[in-house]
């Protein structure tokens, strides 16, 4: 019995300790979660006080920045039309002794300004635009991309300005993906930018300004009557393998545009010649296409014109790896931003990118987000092309490359577009050459005498302009031209891009 009663005092001692000891860890768990609560409260209670912080100072830098840009367009009007004003307002300077001693002269030059502005204007001549606006106080109205300090020519209609008119338009757009905001002028009959301007007036610069074609004339009379209708397949291939062979008012055809058609109408006649057409199966993916269809026609009547390299299939473009990207690291930007084009052409011994081609899918893509972000990426990689070039012609010591352009190529679905950009005193102009079909089916053959004969012309037309007759260099031109390189500005990073949401659960 004793041992019983001992072993009963044991548990029910037992069972006390147990007791207390669950009492005690529910205690520290209550307390625990009191603290973590606490903690939250206060965590969450500064989070919400740096936001507010950060939002006052997004706000505060915003309007100081919107007061900084309205002073510095206002010196820049004032220094094209007449001398500058009493600088009483300027953020960041103080008006000098000079200044305070021509305070009366300055104030007498702005009451007669408006009267003289349009005398001055029409007597200015074009050098000293040009001096005037590449000078070290552009300020905003040159903008961060343009390259250098380069003589560039004005774009003028009419005695039209285009490039103030741009200014107001970029000023007002709000649109962070519209090209104004990389600088360039889009001059293409669809961009919003020509609705600022009267069609007398742009019908007048694209006729202006439309290039010359240095193309035989046998040439673009074969090719027409090569490609008239006929009334079976058979009929196109028996010309076709007879091609070599023909003649032109009595002369053997040359064997460059003989072998252009030649490879060109290949691939079709493949095509078309199979149980089924592929072009119009849907099942055909963009890099085939591109390789199989679109790319012919650019590589071979590229190669027609002019000895270059062409490549094809995501090619990686230097000169967007090379440019000098603000507030980018380049070490992630080289590794995560791999900047790539559908068709690349470059010039063999001094490897300059010159040509750039662009494909927004299959012949049954109708993805209209796709494309505008496609033509985006097109336009802005050739700006980095064109001041590419640049950059090399000032290291080589020639200061003349104010007519130098980029050029590319820009298909969605059977369509191709012939673009080419340039360079003047405060902004890029992207003009368009014109555009052509893709065949579907062996009965639209005859539209390749379009597509053949305009990329002829336009390779001909971008021919004379990367040919450079390279001569001797004086010494002390080239270390001026280095000093330039090494002033180049900035390009303007890309808008960034949304963060992705995270899913809740």
């Amino acid at each position: 019995m004793l041992l019983y009663a001992h072993h009963y005092d044991v548990v029910i001692l037992w069972n006390k300790i147990s007791l207390l000891t669950c009492k005690k860890s529910k205690t520290r768990r209550q307390k625990y979660r009191k603290l973590r609560r606490t903690d939250l409260s206060i965590i969450h209670s500064k989070m919400q006080q740096n936001r507010t912080l950060l939002r006052h100072t997004r706000t505060t830098l915003k309007n100081a920045s919107s007061e900084i840009l309205d002073y510095q367009k206002k010196m820049t009007q004032l220094m094209q039309d007449g001398p500058l004003p009493k600088d009483d307002e300027a953020p960041h300077e103080e008006l000098t002794t000079a200044a305070k001693k021509s305070e009366e002269s300055i104030t007498a030059a702005k009451k007669s300004e408006e009267s003289t502005t349009a005398a001055k204007k029409s007597e200015e001549p074009r050098g000293e635009v040009a001096i005037a606006s590449d000078s070290g106080n552009d300020l905003r109205e040159a903008s961060e991309s343009m390259v250098g300090k380069v003589e560039r020519i004005p774009l003028m209609v009419n005695n039209i300005d285009l490039e103030r008119i741009f200014t107001d338009y970029r000023d007002q757009c709000e649109d962070i993906f519209d090209l104004c905001h990389s600088d360039i002028m889009d001059m293409r009959p669809t961009s919003r930018f020509t609705n600022e301007i009267s069609e007398e007036s742009w019908s007048e610069f694209v006729l202006s300004t439309y290039p010359e074609h240095n193309l035989p004339k046998d040439w673009e009379s074969f090719i027409q009557e090569f490609f008239k209708p006929k009334v079976s397949l058979e009929e196109w291939i028996s010309d076709w393998r007879e091609l070599h062979n023909q003649k032109i008012n009595g002369n053997k055809i040359h064997k460059d545009l003989a072998d252009a058609i030649y490879h060109i109408l290949a691939p079709y006649i493949e095509a078309f010649e199979a149980p089924y057409n592929i072009l119009k199966s849907g099942d055909l993916r963009e890099n085939q296409y591109n390789a199989q269809f679109v790319s012919p026609i650019l590589k071979n009547t590229l190669k027609a014109i002019c000895n270059i390299d062409w490549r094809i299939l995501e090619v990686p473009v230097k000169s967007s790896k090379d440019r000098r990207n603000a507030n980018i690291n380049p070490i992630i930007d080289t590794v995560l931003e791999a900047k790539c084009a559908d068709g690349l052409a470059r010039l063999w011994l001094s490897r300059e990118e010159v040509f750039l081609y662009e494909q927004t899918g299959p012949p049954n893509f109708d993805d209209m987000t796709q494309l505008y972000i496609h033509d985006y990426k097109l336009i802005r990689t050739m700006r980095d092309v064109l001041n590419q070039r640049i950059i090399l012609h000032l290291k080589d010591g020639i200061y003349d490359h104010k007519n130098l352009a980029s050029f590319s190529a820009f298909g969605h679905r059977t369509e191709v577009s012939l673009f080419w950009l340039t360079i003047h005193q405060k902004s890029y102009c992207l003009r368009e050459y014109g555009t052509f079909k893709i065949p579907t089916a062996w009965q639209d053959f005859p539209v390749f005498s379009e597509a053949i004969i305009s990329c002829l012309k336009f390779f001909s037309f971008m021919r004379e302009n990367i040919e450079v007759k390279r001569s001797y260099v004086e010494q002390k031109q080239k270390l001026l031209t280095k000093r330039r390189v090494h002033t180049i500005k900035q390009n303007q990073s890309t808008p960034d891009r949304p963060k992705k949401q995270k899913k809740s659960k």
